[in-house]
C-alpha cells in the first residue's frame, strides 16, 4: 500500500509542471500536435486522387484502383518533364487532369497535384521509384 503515495505524488508532479496542451494532444513534446507535414500532404494527394482520377465521374473508377495501376500513374507523374508525344501512354494523359497538367483548368497559386498524387501512389502501394519506362 506505500507504493501507491509515490505513484500518485509522481503523477501529480508530472501532470502539474507540464502545460496541459502537452498532455492532451497525444503527441511527444508540447503543443503543436496534430498531423505531421507528410501526413498532410499523403492526405491531400488520397483527396486529389479520388476527386480528380478515381470517381464515378473519372477516367479511372475506384474499384479499378490497384498497385499495378498505381505503379503506372506515378510512373507517368515521374517521367511527365521528358516525354515526347509518341511515347505518351492512357496514364500520361489522364495525369492532365491535375495542377499543373494542361487539361486541369486555372492552376494559378495552386500546389503540384500531381506531385501530391504521386507521394499518395508512392506511400499507399509501397512504389519504389521507377528509373524509367
Amino acid at each position: 500500500m506505500t507504493l501507491k503515495k509515490p505513484i500518485l505524488g509522481g503523477f501529480l508532479l508530472i501532470t502539474s509542471i507540464t502545460p496541459l496542451p502537452a498532455l492532451a494532444s497525444g503527441t511527444i513534446g508540447a503543443g503543436g500536435g496534430g498531423i505531421s507535414q507528410f501526413g498532410q500532404i499523403y492526405r491531400q494527394g488520397k483527396k486529389l486522387f479520388f476527386h480528380k482520377i478515381a470517381c464515378s465521374k473519372c477516367p479511372i473508377k475506384r474499384h479499378e484502383v490497384n498497385a499495378k495501376r498505381a505503379a503506372s500513374l506515378a510512373a507517368s507523374i515521374e517521367a511527365r518533364d521528358g516525354l515526347s508525344l509518341e511515347d505518351e501512354t492512357k496514364d500520361d494523359l489522364i495525369i492532365q487532369r491535375l495542377c499543373p497538367g494542361e487539361d486541369a483548368g486555372n492552376c494559378s497559386g495552386k500546389p503540384d497535384e500531381q506531385e501530391l498524387v504521386q507521394y499518395y501512389l508512392t506511400r499507399r502501394f509501397k512504389l519504389k521509384k521507377s528509373k524509367g519506362r
